[in-house]
């Protein structure tokens, strides 16, 4: 397997992440509800909230996605990179290809996702 490859792979879409996350934080802290609620209708600062609330869970997951991209790297420096963690088998090229950052084989994975 071609680990360095994988390992641009992953930068790539790590360093992605990153600039959509700096993007993100940038837009919360640029949409801060006005502290007065007097002269907005309800309506309105409910949708503030749900915006807020949308963008935290972006946040949330891009925080997650890059936390599973810097796991993916440590196995690339550990040489366990490819191997599903449940079987230990070879995880197919192609999932990798797909999810560079899977850490389960698809046999393992759908017996996961059945549970």
């Amino acid at each position: 397997m071609d680990t360095a490859k994988f390992k641009k792979m992953l930068l790539n879409e790590r360093e992605r992440l990153e600039l959509e996350r700096r993007v993100q934080l940038d837009d919360l802290a640029d949409n801060r509800p006005e502290l007065a609620d007097y002269d907005n209708h309800p309506a309105d600062s409910a949708s503030d909230t749900y915006e807020r609330t949308k963008d935290f869970a972006i946040d949330d997951n891009i925080e997650e996605m890059i936390g599973r991209i810097d796991e993916a790297l440590r196995k690339i420096e550990n040489g366990t990179y490819g191997k599903c963690d449940r079987c230990e088998r070879p995880i197919h090229p192609d999932r990798l290809r797909a999810i560079p950052y899977a850490t389960l084989c698809i046999k393992c994975a759908e017996a996961l996702e059945r549970r």
